[in-house]
């Protein structure tokens, strides 16, 4: 299974993906897509010299698959992580209502 890794920006808590090289990214789709266990350790430990360094906070593999868009995060959490809310959330103006007054 691929995996990429993922953890926040410690700067202004923004999702942010190992690009490699020290290197992190807000979109997932340039995350360094890593195939092995043994891939998976080494960016781990490459990222936890980057939370050392104060430029991230908990970093952590995440299962991915390539899809139509680019990269999907397989569990619905980092599916909202990388791509935002699961539904719009966006306040729409509805019909008006008349309103009368009694008198």
């Amino acid at each position: 299974m691929s995996k990429v890794i993922s953890a926040n920006r410690l700067s202004d808590g923004i999702v942010v993906y190992f690009e490699g090289a020290g290197s992190w990214r807000e979109n997932i789709d340039l995350g360094q897509i890593l195939a092995s266990e043994a891939e998976v350790e080494a960016a781990l430990g490459a990222a936890r010299i980057d939370a050392k360094r104060n430029l991230i906070v908990d970093p952590f593999a995440v299962e991915v698959a390539s899809g139509d868009n680019g990269l999907n995060a397989l569990s619905l959490r980092d599916a909202i992580r990388a791509r935002g809310p699961t539904i719009d959330f966006t306040p729409h103006a509805g019909p008006r209502v008349a309103r009368t007054e009694r008198s």
